[in-house]
């Protein structure tokens, strides 16, 4: 085992507690969640794969927003 000190807001901090998250939980599930983005595969669980998914889907989102802004300005510009 390795003791480590982690900072925490004072809202994460309540948080944590009213649902009863313990910091050694939180700080594993992190790392899991961490390592599970950076491709490695065994951390790679269902639900990593539907946040990875929701964070393209909301980048995808963002893009299509960009270029219908671009294509709105063009058509304006002509």
């Amino acid at each position: 085992m390795i003791q480590t000190t982690v900072l925490l807001t004072p809202e994460f901090n309540e948080l944590r507690k009213q649902h009863h998250i313990t910091l050694s939980e939180a700080v594993k599930v992190g790392i899991s969640i961490l390592l599970a983005e950076k491709g490695v595969m065994e951390y790679d669980n269902r639900l990593n794969i539907v946040r990875q998914v929701n964070l393209y889907k909301q980048k995808a989102g963002e893009y299509a927003q960009k270029a219908a802004n671009l294509e709105n300005g063009k058509s304006h510009s002509k």
